[in-house]
Order: C-alpha cells, then sequence, then structure tokens
C-alpha cells in the first residue's frame, strides 16, 4: 500500500529536485525493480513462444570497429504490440508505465508519444556490440536533441530500456558516456569504435526488472555480449507529441491492434501532431 500511495504522488508531483539533476548532469537514470518478476517472467514467455521471428538486425551495427565485432549477431524483433492474446498484453502494458511516466513528461511534456517499438533484441555469448553514437553536434535537429531553456529540459527522442535478463560487471550490453548529450564536438571515430579513451564509457549494470531511461542525444552504443546467458531488453523509443524520428513506428500497426488498446495506451498511440 505505501508502495502504491509512493507511485500516486510522483504522478501528481514530477521528477524531485534531486532527480532532475542527475538526469541533466548524466543523460541517463537507471531505475530499480520497474518490473515486478511476474511481469519480467510474462514478457520472456511471450518471446520464447515468438522466438522463431527473431532476425539478425539488417545492419552491421558495430561499424568497422575491430573491439565490437563478431560473426555473432544481434537478433531483433518488432510487432510485439500485435500479438495476439496473451502474448501482447505485458509490452502494451509498459506503454504508459507508472514509474516511467514522471520522466517523460518532465523530458519531453504531457502529450509525450510512442516513436519506434517496442522491440526486443536478444544477444549470445560472443555476440558483436553497437557503436557509440550520440551527443549534442550529432543531433542537430529536434527529433534527437537535448536542450535546457526556461528551467526545464526538453529532450527530442527518449529511449527506455526494460531489462528481461541481469546485465552484469563485464558481461557487456548497454553502455553509455555520462554527459555525452552536452558535447559540442563530433564524436572521434576510435571512441566512437571503443577503440580508445574505454574508460570514458560506462558499461551499465542492471537486474531484471530495472529500467534505463536516457536521451537518444546522450552518447550510448553496446558492448560486446560475454555472458553464458542470453542478454534480452526491450526497447520503447519515445517522443515529444509534435514531432516523429525518421519512420514513425505507430503506422505499421493496423487500426484493429490500436482499437483494442486502453484509452490511455492509445493516447501515446497517435501520430505525430495529432
Amino acid at each position: 500500500m505505501l508502495m502504491l500511495r509512493s507511485i500516486a504522488v510522483r504522478l501528481i508531483m514530477g521528477l524531485t529536485d534531486e532527480e532532475k539533476y542527475f538526469f541533466d548532469l548524466l543523460g541517463f537514470a537507471i531505475l530499480r525493480d520497474v518490473l515486478p518478476a511476474e511481469q519480467v517472467a510474462r514478457c520472456n514467455e511471450a518471446i520464447d513462444e515468438h522466438a522463431h521471428l527473431l532476425a539478425p538486425h539488417e545492419r552491421r551495427l558495430e561499424g568497422d570497429s575491430r573491439t565490437l565485432t563478431s560473426p555473432v549477431r544481434q537478433h531483433w524483433m518488432s510487432g510485439l504490440l500485435g500479438w495476439e492474446r496473451p502474448w501482447c498484453e505485458p509490452f502494451r502494458d509498459l506503454l504508459v508505465h507508472p514509474r516511467i511516466d514522471p520522466y517523460l513528461k518532465e523530458l519531453q511534456g504531457d502529450g509525450y508519444r510512442i516513436n519506434q517499438g517496442p522491440e526486443i533484441v536478444t544477444m549470445e555469448k560472443g555476440c558483436a556490440g553497437h557503436y557509440l553514437h550520440g551527443g549534442g553536434v550529432e543531433r542537430p535537429d529536434f527529433t534527437q536533441t537535448y536542450r535546457y531553456n526556461h528551467g526545464r529540459m526538453y529532450c527530442g527522442m527518449t529511449v527506455v530500456e526494460f531489462m528481461l535478463a541481469d546485465e552484469g560487471p563485464g558481461d557487456g550490453g548497454v553502455a553509455i558516456v555520462p554527459g555525452g548529450h552536452k558535447s559540442n564536438y563530433p564524436i572521434p571515430q576510435s571512441f566512437s569504435y571503443y577503440e580508445e579513451h574505454q574508460e570514458l564509457v560506462q558499461e551499465i549494470h542492471v537486474k531484471a526488472g530495472d529500467a534505463v531511461i536516457f536521451t537518444e542525444a546522450c552518447t550510448h552504443g553496446t558492448l560486446p555480449w560475454n555472458a553464458s546467458h542470453q542478454r534480452r531488453t526491450l526497447i520503447y523509443r519515445y517522443t515529444p507529441g509534435s514531432i516523429a524520428f525518421g519512420k514513425d513506428g505507430v503506422g505499421a500497426y493496423p487500426q484493429a491492434v490500436i482499437d483494442d488498446l486502453t484509452e490511455t495506451q492509445r493516447a501515446v498511440m497517435r501520430p505525430a501532431g495529432s
């Protein structure tokens, strides 16, 4: 009961001054115990049921990096919201989450919307990573940029990763350059490829059920996966209600799927500017 009351207060009051400070400073936040074990299990069960749909990503996400490359490819899967019931339900439930909602409202305003996703990413032991990308000057338009004006933060695309497996020290996985969203010079290629200055890159350590939220403008990527268990992460990408980045993912779903959502869920599944 105390936890529910705390969540209700957060929804009304928004982020604390401390939470605002650290997100502005770092460009990301780690939220612990966002999903209970039962919800993690439901997500993983649904993914197992549709594992045959996982496919290698169409791009070599490590680029020409010597340190991030591997013949083992990342596998991605989308379309989760359109799966038959009950498999779609745990992913629909995450569209508007009480622990994530205060961050998105603070960063993008009350009318935030999902731009792309959700997508599942899996990595097996030895899997290749993703080169570091992002940073102030790499994001020249508001669809991906980060700004602070008139006493508040403004973010374009903001990414939420819900972790469905542990990512511990030395495992690899999601990695972020703290403060990278404020850089004013292009990222050096050797740094982007994780070949130099590796000490500046923070490997994010999380448990299944945790979530990581970051501005797309913050320099980030994925380190090669070293753990014996499969990496699983859910990616939801949000933008302010008036803009879209790239191909708007909302249009990928037929109207029947949209109509089957709750009113709250439909509110974030609308086209940009609607």
